[in-house]
């Protein structure tokens, strides 16, 4: 498995548990793309200095591929340079495989990434790289993976440090305390209309933080409709042909629908209402048609199937085939389909809640640039232009493959899109922009009893919304 243009790694050491590419791989092009995994006591180093552990039980393919990159080791260790490197030159770097991917302007200097990025991202990344390097031949990159379990804890301590990336993609829901912690740029004074107009308005509302605009979407995320064809092999287009399913398959050991009613999941079906229940940065309007609505739809949802609050059981219950649906994260739809199935696993368009004739929606999220604090003003150019090519139409098309990185894109001009990728789109896109502000638990709190009291203890809707009323008011001011 090759990672990127000039690149040889073996393909088995190159991947770490599940796939994953070891902590840290470095992948830079012929323009400056090293490969490295760190730490890993089967470097190629290693390869050198023990051949007996190298060459035996290898396939011929892997021996091949063993000694060429072990040569060029060895060649790189002859050098009289502190920090050997593999590097191997050729006649140029491969153009990316997309139609153009033209930057808007040529430009030097270097540019540092950290991703949490699956190896078949890493490589549609590089190849990304290529055609940006291809125009920018002045330009070099260093991509570096990091779990994603340990990219907020790599980020303090390289902030501490001083050896923080230039760019960092990661989740939207830490713009806010990625810049409060000094680690990110306020972009708020750069020229960002020439990337709002290329991103949809849903996941560019990730973008703005209370007027600032902390990072840039690269892709999407956000909750959809889960079924197992296996169990539920025609989609229901309405909480009343849900419930009837559950009640078909009862006394089969299976469920309806697997449901959790926490905060994060059970808030946005509000857009089914006409509104959101709890605006970004504010106390929730218990007192609006849309919060009683809101309850009034979770208790007819209820029949559906078990109701579960901020745990992995809905989630299990579906893995485990005995739920024919689930709302869940796209962020879980390898896990998903590595339990289920390709076959049995789809996406549904969210169904329509009778009362309003109106459909369900899933909060959206995104997955965004973050400028380093620490960049000098050449290589922020470099990576302002660089995250303006990520945004091309071409770029976004070409990471949204579903052979390679199958991102959900943002471009505002996505096409329509095969397969799960598709199917994520098209459901996000119906979707509600998760708020920006984190809000205060207690607020979580009331809501999340309130839903509690209507969907478990069968308590009516008035009065569950009169008690959560008289506990928003008990909740001090800040």
């Amino acid at each position: 498995m090759g990672f990127g243009h000039g690149a040889i790694i073996p393909s088995e050491p190159a991947t770490g548990l599940n796939g994953r590419l070891p902590r840290r791989a470095f992948l830079r092009t012929k323009s400056g793309i090293l490969t490295r995994a760190m730490p890993n006591p089967r470097s190629l180093s290693h390869i050198v200095h023990n051949p007996t552990w190298a060459l035996s039980g290898r396939s011929p393919r892997s021996l091949l591929i063993i000694l060429m990159a072990a040569s060029l080791w060895a060649c790189a260790e002859s050098r009289p340079t502190p920090t050997p490197e593999l590097v191997v030159a050729d006649g140029g770097p491969t153009p990316a495989p997309t139609p153009d991917l033209r930057p808007t302007s040529v430009v030097a200097g270097s540019v540092s990434l950290w991703v949490t990025w699956k190896p078949e991202g890493v490589r549609a990344l590089n190849e990304l790289i290529e055609g940006f390097q291809s125009r920018n031949p002045g330009t070099s990159f260093a991509v570096s993976y990091v779990p994603a379990d340990e990219l907020r804890a790599t980020l303090d301590e390289a902030g501490a440090s001083g050896t923080l990336p230039s760019l960092i993609l990661a989740p939207s829901t830490w713009a806010r305390e990625l810049f409060d912690s000094g680690l990110t740029q306020d972009l708020s004074d750069r020229p960002t209309e020439e990337f709002r107009v290329r991103v949809h308005p849903l996941p560019w509302a990730q973008a703005n933080h209370q007027g600032q605009v902390l990072g840039i979407p690269i892709q999407m995320h956000g909750n959809v409709f889960y079924r197992n064809r296996d169990l539920a092999p025609i989609p229901a287009s309405t909480l009343e042909g849900l419930v009837q399913a559950d009640q078909a398959l009862r006394g089969s050991f299976s469920e309806g629908v697997a449901q959790d009613y926490g905060f994060r999941t059970a808030a946005p079906l509000s857009a089914a209402c006409g509104g959101q229940l709890l605006p970004d940065g504010s106390a929730p309007d218990l007192g609006s048609p849309v919060a009683r609505c809101w309850l009034e739809l979770l208790r007819d949802l209820t029949p559906a199937g078990p109701v579960f609050f901020n745990s992995d059981e809905a989630r299990e219950l579906f893995a485990e085939g005995r739920a024919g649906w689930l709302i869940d994260n796209t962020e879980r739809f390898e896990d998903l389909r590595e339990a289920l199935g390709e076959e049995a696993l789809t996406i549904d368009p969210w169904p329509v809640y009778q009362e309003t004739g109106e459909s369900l929606a899933g909060f959206v999220w995104t997955e965004n640039a973050y400028f380093s604090a620490e960049l000098n003003s050449e290589d922020f150019d470099l990576a302002w232009d660089f995250v303006g090519f990520m945004l091309s139409e071409d770029s976004q098309l070409a990471l949204s493959n579903p052979n390679g990185a199958a991102h959900i894109p943002v471009h505002i001009s996505a096409p329509p899109l095969p397969g799960h990728v598709g199917q994520m789109l098209s459901a996000l896109l119906e979707g509600t922009a998760l708020p920006t502000s984190n809000p205060r638990p207690e607020y979580v709190e009331v809501l999340e009893r309130a839903a509690r009291a209507v969907s478990v203890l069968g308590t009516p809707v008035e009065l569950a919304l009169q008690r959560a009323i008289a506990e928003l008011a008990a909740v001090p001011d800040v």
